[in-house]
């Protein structure tokens, strides 16, 4: 998958948090930037906090890269 993106430092560090398991981590304002860009999707962990974000393909393609 070709993927034409271009992230800025903190979105980028955000995509890396979410590949490593810390989604917690990310800050609101970037998470909704990686929503937004389909790079992430948000999932229920089946806990009282509802939702936590995982990696879409496309933003698989774009850690892989």
């Amino acid at each position: 998958m070709n993927v034409s993106v271009s992230l800025e430092q903190g979105e980028l560090s955000g995509l890396e948090r979410v590949a490593e398991g810390r989604a917690a981590t990310v800050p609101e304002h970037i998470a909704a930037r990686l929503l937004a860009m389909g790079l992430v999707q948000q999932s229920s962990d089946g806990t009282e906090h509802g939702l936590t974000l995982q990696l879409t393909p496309r933003g698989l393609s774009f850690i892989r890269s």
